[in-house]
Order: C-alpha cells, then sequence, then structure tokens
C-alpha cells in the first residue's frame, strides 16, 4: 500500500513542480492553465472556491493517514503501557528468554512487548536449530514460557506473535586447489 501511495506522491510532486516551472515567465512564457479554464474560472465565482475546498480536504486526508502511520510505528516499538507494567514487563521477559532459551534445539530469543493498553502483544523471534520439529518448540512456548509471562504481567489474554528462523550449519567451504596449467 505504502509503494502506490508513495508513486502518487512522487506523480503530484512532478506535476505541481512542472506547473510552477511553466507558470514563472522565464521559462515557457505562457501560463499553467488553459485559456479556456481560466475564461471558465473568470465566468464561475464558486469554481476557485470549490477546487480550494477539495484541495484541502485531500490534503487533511493525507495529514490523518500520516499521523496514523506514525502512531503504528511508535506503537510497534515502544508499548502503550504504564510505567509499573513496563517494569513488571522487563523482569518477566528476562525469564521468559532465559526459559526459552533451555528448551531444545532453541539457540537465540528476542522478545518485544508492543501494541497499545487495549490491544498489546508479545513479538518473539525464535531462532531454532535446522532439523527441530516447530511444532513441538511452539506447543512448549505455549505451554511453559509464554504462559507463565502471561501470568507475571496479569494479562493472561495476551496475544503472542511467534516467529520462527531456522539455522542451518554453514557448510565447510573446501580450499580450492590450482589447477595444473595444460602444456
Amino acid at each position: 500500500m505504502r509503494i502506490p501511495i508513495a508513486a502518487t506522491g512522487a506523480l503530484l510532486l512532478l506535476c505541481g513542480a512542472s506547473a510552477l516551472a511553466l507558470g514563472v515567465s522565464g521559462l515557457g512564457g505562457h501560463p499553467p492553465l488553459d485559456p479556456a479554464l481560466v475564461r471558465f474560472a473568470s465566468g464561475s465565482p464558486w469554481f476557485l472556491a470549490v477546487a480550494a475546498g477539495v484541495a484541502e480536504i485531500l490534503a487533511l486526508a493525507g495529514q490523518l493517514w500520516l499521523v496514523v502511520q506514525g502512531r503504528t510505528v511508535v506503537h510497534s516499538r515502544w508499548p502503550d503501557l504504564d510505567p509499573q507494567t513496563r517494569a513488571h514487563a522487563r523482569a518477566a521477559a528476562d525469564v521468559l528468554v532465559k526459559t526459552t532459551k533451555e528448551l531444545p534445539d532453541v539457540q537465540d530469543v528476542r522478545i518485544r512487548l508492543t501494541g497499545t493498553v487495549n490491544r498489546p502483544r508479545l513479538v518473539m523471534h525464535v531462532t531454532c536449530a535446522g532439523d527441530a520439529l516447530l511444532s513441538e518448540v511452539y506447543g512448549e512456548l505455549g505451554a511453559g514460557p509464554v504462559e507463565r509471562y502471561r501470568r507475571a504481567l496479569g494479562m493472561p489474554d495476551l496475544k503472542a506473535i511467534v516467529r520462527f528462523r531456522l539455522a542451518f550449519p554453514q557448510q565447510q567451504k573446501r580450499p580450492r586447489t590450482p589447477h595444473p596449467e595444460t602444456a
């Protein structure tokens, strides 16, 4: 969704810049609007008012969209929680990471509490061995460490999003032996 909006914005910026360039007498000498449109606008007093109103509504919609996007970014990084809950979350996070790393086949864990006061969520990035059975790891996470984390925060309905990454061992590259030159 962001790419089409960015493309539309770039197109509108290009149109505005070209209209401005055409309006400057040194770069084209003729007005940016068609003479028939200028005659219509001068004959209809409501035309410019309606055009300005539509432009204002579009600008307001764009600014509201930017505010919503900014708020989404902020809530994805920093949860909108009270300081007491934040302190409990930090303490419980250490225990969650430690107990999750003790599970079989788990190599690394990163967690983040995100969301709003009404809709908090726990996002976990779990790195497992390449041959791990993810369904077993997921089941053990939900039944053990994640449930204890929910109880520690007093949020039994906390939504947990678990993203798995498989880490396959790197194959050792064989050293290249130089090919004997053929004569």
